[in-house]
């Protein structure tokens, strides 16, 4: 598990981490030897064991002996824990198409095999069958007594190395990572979904110092998912999510759920409840073309097809 002692923050210190998404985008195109993600993610062996580490520590992989020609090996399975993130790898590509500038000619068409159209993935609610919620028909809740700083996880790895699929944009995710890979950006988000805009409100929820505070709120608005608002006949600046920065509430929202399921050991600081139907906010993504729910074995992405000469 994460070292991390509460579930958000153990989610997001496993899945804030380039790698670790990287190894798990290919372990869901089958994947499941060292050598093999070595050699398509050109990453170098210590920080592919670790991640891979991690991954088994977090009940995400599981090592399975096999026997080559010369002797017996092991492999990496994805658990039940690890096949349920599929849904976060594609929020994070739905997002990403919609919302990055020029990632709908680098980035494959999502397929929905039963009715056989490609579309665009929405958030749904498994509880009472709504096919596409929005961040504002939902309502993030605090747990007593507790602040957002105790879901900030840890800094784990040095986000280095990076370079290796730089110019590959189907594996490069910048501006995810630009949110997910950073502990104070994460937690602002979580913090704008709660509905905390204003400096000092933030300082004292995040437990940050101002100058760190600054910056993190600098780089979110420049990156368009944050909007810096002087509100009129005062003083005060409320920092306020755009629609760039709503529309990231799927994978929010299902990091949230994940961790809630498969980090049971460690208390929560987060919930989302879904006042529509009265119930705890179960997420889901549902077919834009169909209204169908998606299942994992009911989607594929289309091969990328080359520019006509």
């Amino acid at each position: 598990m994460p070292a991390s002692r509460e579930r958000i923050g153990g989610a997001l210190q496993l899945l804030g981490d380039q790698w670790v998404l990287l190894i798990l985008q290919q372990a869901f195109a089958g994947e499941r030897r060292f050598s093999g993600w070595r050699d398509r993610l050109s990453i170098s062996e210590a920080v592919l064991a670790a991640r891979l580490r991690l991954l088994v520590d977090a009940g995400v992989l599981s090592r399975v002996p096999y026997r080559d020609e010369h002797r017996t090996r092991e492999e990496y399975r994805l658990t039940e824990a690890g096949l349920a993130l599929w849904q976060v790898l594609v929020a994070i590509w739905a997002w990403e198409v919609a919302w990055v500038p020029g990632r709908t000619e680098q980035l494959p068409a999502l397929v929905h095999t039963v009715c056989g159209q490609s579309c665009r993935p929405l958030l749904g609610c498994a509880a009472c069958g709504t096919r596409d919620v929005r961040a504002r028909e939902t309502t993030l809740l605090r747990a007593p007594g507790r602040s957002l700083a105790d879901a900030s996880p840890p800094r784990r790895f040095r986000r280095s190395g990076w370079e290796a699929v730089a110019d590959r944009p189907e594996l490069f995710f910048p501006e995810t990572m630009a949110i997910l890979g950073d502990r104070w950006a994460s937690a602002l988000m979580a913090a704008a979904f709660l509905g905390v805009r204003r400096f000092r409100d933030l300082e004292r929820e995040l437990g940050i110092g101002p100058s760190m505070l600054s910056a993190r709120l600098g780089e979110l608005v420049e990156r368009g998912v944050l909007d810096r608002v002087e509100l009129p006949d005062s003083q005060a600046v409320e920092y306020r999510l755009t629609g760039k920065g709503r529309e990231f509430f799927p994978v929010v929202s299902l990091i949230v759920d994940w961790g809630q399921r498969f980090l049971p050991a460690a208390p929560s600081t987060l919930s989302i409840a879904h006042p529509a139907c009265g119930q705890p906010f179960v997420p889901c993504l549902t077919c834009e073309a169909c209204g169908g729910v998606l299942h994992r074995r009911e989607v594929r992405f289309a091969p990328i097809l080359a520019p006509s000469q």
